[in-house]
């Protein structure tokens, strides 16, 4: 009994308590598998007020410090020395809405992930806006895969020639 018990801590302390860099990312559905933790980890910054700490820990395995900072900036705002996200419709640097079907297009390169999607223009609901792209820019950063860039009709014509 006791050699299980020993056991059982023994593997339990070699888990990693959070998600690192997911280092392969090798075809369409890891990517987008990727991307909807991602979307995930953001969302649920809303859930309760965090420390900086504690959101850092749910953002790193997903987005590099740069995009970090960027995401931050625009969402994260303090309440009673705690910080929080709150829901919008319309809100910068969270990953973008995206079908995850054959509208939306992955281009996979040895250092590189882009992954975008045409968004047809809108005057319904709460927000409207007009046509336009969207995406993200993952790339390669200690040794696994990061949201590095957001990419609103900026998009490479190289990336769009090779998605289109």
């Amino acid at each position: 009994m006791k050699k299980t018990l020993l056991i059982l801590l023994i593997v339990l302390l070699l888990i990693p308590l959070s998600p690192n860099a997911k280092d392969s990312l090798s075809n369409k559905n890891d990517v987008f598998s990727f991307l909807r933790e991602a979307f995930q980890a953001q969302i649920s910054l809303s859930d309760q007020t965090r420390t900086k700490q504690e959101i850092s820990d749910v953002l790193s395995p997903y987005f590099s410090d740069k995009y970090q900072k960027m995401f931050w900036n625009e969402n994260i705002f303090e309440e009673e020395g705690k910080f929080v996200t709150y829901g919008s419709d319309f809100a910068f640097y969270y990953i973008p809405f995206f079908e995850y079907s054959k509208e939306t297009k992955v281009v996979i390169s040895s250092e590189s992930i882009y992954v975008l999607q045409f968004f047809p223009s809108t005057t319904e609901g709460p927000v409207s806006y007009a046509d336009h792209y969207e995406g993200i820019l993952l790339k390669k950063l200690d040794g696994g895969w990061k949201v590095d860039e957001y990419l609103y009709d900026n998009i490479p014509k190289s990336i769009m020639d090779k998605a289109y």
